[in-house]
């Protein structure tokens, strides 16, 4: 085997090898193409091997964006609003060095009125926010009324909080609140067809209600078309119990989705191969096994985790991920 000369990148705590230079590699699973001796005579010489040539790709973890929306109404003050600010906090932290990408955006707009809206979202989702959000949390104090349905239609305008809303990753609205828009007549129809619109721009949206003491038609009509998981809020009374709500719902949008970025895969996308620690991770394209990968799209660009090989990349059981371009595909 020839000199390796690789580099690596970290995602999930993982160590990813970006390049390799004149690396030839033989099989020990079987004939894929990666190695086969074509002796035809009866002596112990090979008279030809035929290997194919496969290179380390660049491939890149795709991040989520999670536009967090606060409800810092009057009804918030006090401790509950205390909790709230911790329990972000404590998000951003757990999550600082999975897929996600946070933004921040609250409701109402005190430096406007008492049912605004008007004000530029907080903070727009990106790398590396935790410190923006935080600071932004902790100049902050409670105001007044909840124009909930104003504050969620406002994310459809174009050019508000691009980085979260304009973009090809994964979008996501997390909704924290402790009741009920006090500032219009929306109807819980009214919040099922807002959420829908949302969700046709590609935006799934989960609702935390913290301390919901009625029955939120309007909570539950969000939740319910939000187009996750979470069909029906969820409710937390405590900070142990927001914690749990806010960690399950980013654990359910860490994304296991990467982009290969060299070369060009779409040209031979039967050429691609993963290995976990020097094994390699069949091909599933129906995920039928839970642990292998396949193909996110036609255009062969992009490629997901099956939900059992995603969850050792997140726990962080694997130690490298290698990506490879040349040989035939594994499982494929």
């Amino acid at each position: 085997m020839k000199k390796i000369e690789a580099f690596f990148i970290v995602l999930f705590g993982v160590p990813v090898l970006l390049a390799l230079q004149g690396c030839w590699m033989m099989a020990p699973w079987g004939d894929h193409g990666h190695g086969t001796d074509a002796d035809t005579d009866s002596d112990s010489d090979s008279d030809s091997d035929t290997e194919c040539e496969e290179t380390v790709i660049t491939v890149l973890n795709d991040p989520a964006r999670v536009l967090i929306l606060l409800d810092h109404s009057s009804s918030m003050a006090g401790t509950n609003w205390d909790i709230a600010r911790s329990a972000i906090g404590d998000l951003l932290s757990t999550f600082a060095s999975s897929s996600i990408e946070f933004g921040l955006d609250t409701l109402p707009d005190p430096q406007v009125g008492e049912c605004s809206v008007e004000a530029p979202v907080a903070v727009d989702c990106g790398p590396g926010t935790e410190a923006a959000i935080n600071g932004a949390l902790a100049g902050m104090s409670t105001f007044v009324s909840t124009p909930l349905y104003d504050a969620m239609a406002e994310l459809t305008e174009p050019g508000y909080a691009p980085g979260c809303m304009e973009t090809e990753h994964a979008k996501h609205l997390l909704l924290i609140a402790d009741g009920e828009d006090s500032c219009s007549t929306a109807t819980p129809g009214d919040f099922a067809a807002l959420t829908s619109a949302l969700v046709g721009m590609g935006v799934r949206i989960t609702v935390v209600g913290f301390n919901v003491n009625i029955d939120s038609g309007q909570l539950e009509a969000i939740a319910a078309n939000g187009g996750t998981e979470f069909t029906s809020y969820l409710n937390a009374s405590d900070e142990s119990s927001l914690n749990a709500a806010l960690g399950a719902i980013a654990d359910s949008v860490d994304s296991c989705l990467f982009t290969i970025a060299w070369p060009a895969a779409s040209a031979e996308p039967g050429l691609v191969n993963f290995y976990f620690d020097g094994l390699p991770v069949p091909m599933d394209e129906d995920c039928s096994t839970g642990f292998g990968w396949r193909w996110a799209g036609e255009a062969h660009t992009q490629i997901e985790f099956c939900e059992g090989s995603c969850e050792l990349l997140k726990d962080g059981a694997i130690g490298e991920l290698r990506a490879t371009f040349g040989c035939e595909t594994i499982g494929g």
